[in-house]
């Protein structure tokens, strides 16, 4: 629908630029989605910052496609590598949360910080499989 058919049905040249306005944003965010789904992140987070790296760039939309996607994708791409996956082992942490000797159940469920305490679980799952 145009901006001139909103017209003919009544809505004010304000009204209608505004749904214009919505439908090209609408249809720019789907497209965005759609190109980053063509790609692997190697977290949620690189993930999130090409993304707004993508919208900031404001690349011409052609037939619901974003026009030069591939080389803005490839520029970040050797800006930052680390970002995507490139088909190798997953990343993965290194250092151990709690150090020393394996920690104990209760260790870890005294641990008062939330998201350390959650990390150590995760990392030693092993402890609370089957616990109730």
């Amino acid at each position: 629908m145009t901006a001139q058919q909103l017209r003919e049905q009544g809505l004010t040249e304000q009204q209608a630029g505004y749904v214009m306005d919505a439908w090209e944003r609408a249809a720019r965010q789907a497209a965005v989605d759609r190109g980053m789904e063509r790609y692997r992140f190697s977290s949620l987070s690189a993930r999130e910052a090409v993304r707004r790296r993508v919208v900031k760039a404001k690349l011409p939309l052609e037939g619901g496609e974003l026009q030069g996607l591939e080389e803005l994708m490839e520029s970040i791409r050797r800006e930052d590598p680390d970002a995507f996956v490139t088909g190798g082992p997953p990343v993965r942490f290194t250092a151990a949360l709690c150090p020393g000797p394996a920690p104990t159940r209760e260790q870890i469920i005294k641990i008062p910080d939330r998201a350390r305490r959650r990390a150590a679980i995760a990392e030693n799952m092993r402890l609370f499989k089957g616990a109730d």
